[in-house]
């Protein structure tokens, strides 16, 4: 009976497909509400027509097509053996972010969204197994088609499971930038000029010993796992973009991504949630994933656009950050904004330059002396300087269309190499062979190349120090993430063309219990001209440590001259005629009163809406009298 049982709990552990399988030892134990009632484990109860309908595929997958095992088998041994199933990510005094059996954690109720978001399955476990096993908390659920070792989407697993009947869609991803993480993984080495030091920082699967040799201060295999593990789970595998459970609806759902599960459906930082609104700051949903969460959100999504109206993959590639696919989307409901824009004067300008206003998210960054999920490591990332920028800066990109951009200073420490400074550079990769994990069904190697009208995101190395307390070198540089959503009412024109001088401030507070014991605040000014850009007006309270802290490790900027991220010799000023500009908007006024004369002409609003794009195209419909 123990061993019936104990089976019994060991295939809920999976969330299961039925399919036309009525044989199978998984329907027969798992639809006898009876028997399983008997046994102690009614919850574990799954009506085979009810998952069928949540899995809409018409009965066609069975559950081996995606959890393999041994449906014929009695035995729990046999009958598990090569069985996939979702595993928690935990952390203790034995874990470091790695994946414990559900079983081990006391965690085998049923996997139930008990609210908005797939975070919300995450179970609590059992407290006397979790005390047992040494685990300190549960951090996340992730399925099955990742790999228990890495965390990394495991593309031989997709092709067994999702590929039996999706073969050419599983192909295409696994080839694809998303599904081997092609440009994350280009980033080897912090001294590099380009593709230069970045945000997310070095990549550090198959690449431990190249981080060894340019860290100052030890770098151990556990720090190197911890951090890989911390990367992949930011990255989707197929069940991130496709399961789609609701509460009290059903476990067994899939469907089309939608915008929820590009934002990683509720699950922390997953995908689009962390680059776009914990990043950059000018995400598209903002509201819960937004820091801080009370930034206005976007016309698009308040409208109901999903990301895909505008992102259209095609053979499971999405394009580039740089790619015209989504603003070329922008003619499916603005046609006559589009072609008033592309014959002005502000035909080079993205929209979002002007429609972007406040951002907000990370306004430092520093990688130093911290931890993943407990590991202490030279390389924990100090992110936590949450905030606001009042207006983004512009700037043109590598084909010459202005951007608006969120400068903010960064740096890592506890280097062994200097880089020199660079000038404005846009993050292009150069042509290299990436080691992947054949172990997982990756290729052995593949090749990766980036050229500079491909990406958005621009940087500028301000070049190298060793006057940090300890000794150690620090590369410092400027990152400057491309904004890109967050679309509504325009900054005003004179934001751009009433000085030669682009200011923007930024406000910030930074709560991290392992680095400080209570939260402290901060602002500077952005100054951004001819002669280069600074970051003024630093103001800052006096942080108040945590043990094993040292105020350079988490705030380089408090023992660093107030000058040390500033870069001169590039020339940030937007075009700027006086006399031009003030003509243009007496003109604009002029033709806007003479509008609102015409309250009663149902063309007046989207002739008032052309006017601020191209005030001669406006005249032109005016007078046309369409």
């Amino acid at each position: 009976m123990k061993t019936v049982l104990a089976g019994l709990l060991m295939l809920a552990m999976a969330v299961v497909a039925w399919g036309g399988d009525a044989g199978s030892g998984c329907v027969t134990c798992h639809s006898d509400r009876a028997k399983l009632k008997e046994l102690g484990g009614e919850a574990m109860y799954l009506d085979p027509a009810q998952v069928d309908r949540e899995v809409g595929m018409k009965g066609k997958p069975t559950c081996v097509d995606c959890h393999l095992g041994n449906p014929r088998a009695v035995d729990k041994v046999d009958a598990h053996n090569g069985m996939l199933a979702p595993f928690l990510m935990v952390a203790g005094k034995k874990y470091k972010g790695q994946a414990v059996s559900r079983e081990t954690a006391g965690a085998l109720q049923p996997l139930v969204p008990k609210g908005h978001g797939i975070g919300t399955m995450i179970p609590k476990g059992d407290p006397k197994k979790l005390e047992a096993a040494g685990i300190k908390k549960i951090i996340d659920i992730q399925w099955h088609d990742r790999d228990p070792e890495t965390m990394a989407y495991a593309p031989k697993v997709a092709e067994q499971t999702c590929g039996r009947c999706h073969a050419k869609e599983v192909k295409d991803y696994n080839h694809s930038g998303k599904g081997l993480l092609k440009y994350q993984r280009a980033f080897r080495s912090w001294s590099e000029k380009q593709p230069g030091p970045q945000n997310c920082g070095m990549w550090p699967g198959q690449n431990e010993e190249g981080l060894r040799k340019e860290t100052a201060v030890p770098y151990t295999k556990a720090m190197n796992g911890a951090m890989e593990r911390a990367c992949n789970i930011c990255h989707p595998s197929c069940n991130d973009c496709h399961f789609k459970p609701v509460a009290n609806k059903g476990t067994h759902a899939f469907g089309m991504p939608d915008t929820q599960s590009c934002y990683g459906s509720g699950r922390a930082s997953i995908c689009h949630a962390g680059p776009m609104d914990r990043r950059r700051g000018a995400g598209y949903v903002r509201g819960e994933y937004a820091f801080p969460a009370n930034l206005p959100q976007g016309a698009h999504i308040k409208a109901g656009l999903e990301c895909l109206d505008c992102h259209k993959p095609v053979n499971h590639q999405f394009g580039h950050l740089a790619a015209d696919d989504a603003r070329n989307a922008c003619k499916n409901c603005h046609s006559a904004i589009v072609q008033a824009v592309q014959s002005s004067a502000h035909k080079r300008v993205d929209c979002a330059s002007c429609h972007i206003t406040v951002s907000g998210a990370y306004q430092y960054t520093f990688w130093g002396q911290g931890h993943f999920f407990g590991v202490e490591t030279p390389y924990g990332k100090h992110k936590e300087y949450y905030g606001t920028r009042d207006l983004p800066t512009i700037i043109k990109n590598a084909s010459g269309r202005f951007i608006p951009v969120k400068p903010y200073p960064m740096a890592v420490l506890n280097q062994t190499r200097d880089l020199a400074p660079t000038g404005l550079l846009f993050r292009a990769i150069p042509q290299r062979s990436i080691p992947g994990d054949p172990r997982i069904g990756e290729p052995l190697t593949f090749e990766v190349s980036r050229s500079v009208t491909e990406v958005n995101d621009a940087y500028i190395v301000v070049g190298t120090r060793n006057d940090l307390p300890g000794g150690n070198k620090a590369i410092l540089w400027i990152q400057m993430d491309k904004l890109s959503h967050a679309l509504g009412k325009p900054r005003s024109c004179g934001s751009c063309h009433d000085s030669k001088t682009q200011l923007g401030r930024s406000e910030w507070r930074y709560f991290e219990e392992r680095d400080v014991t209570r939260p402290f605040t901060g602002s500077y000014t952005i100054v951004a001209d001819r002669n280069g850009i600074r970051f003024t007006n630093q103001k800052w309270e006096q942080p108040a440590l945590a043990p094993n802290r040292a105020v350079q490790d988490i705030a380089p900027f408090a023992v660093l001259p107030p000058t040390a991220w500033d870069v001169k010799g590039i020339n940030f000023e937007l075009p700027y005629n006086k006399k031009r500009t003030d003509a243009a908007r007496k003109e604009l006024a002029r033709f806007l009163a003479e509008l609102d004369r015409r309250k009663d002409d149902p063309r007046v609003p989207e002739i008032r809406a052309v006017a601020y794009h191209n005030l001669a195209m406006a005249r032109k419909m005016l007078r046309s009298g369409k």
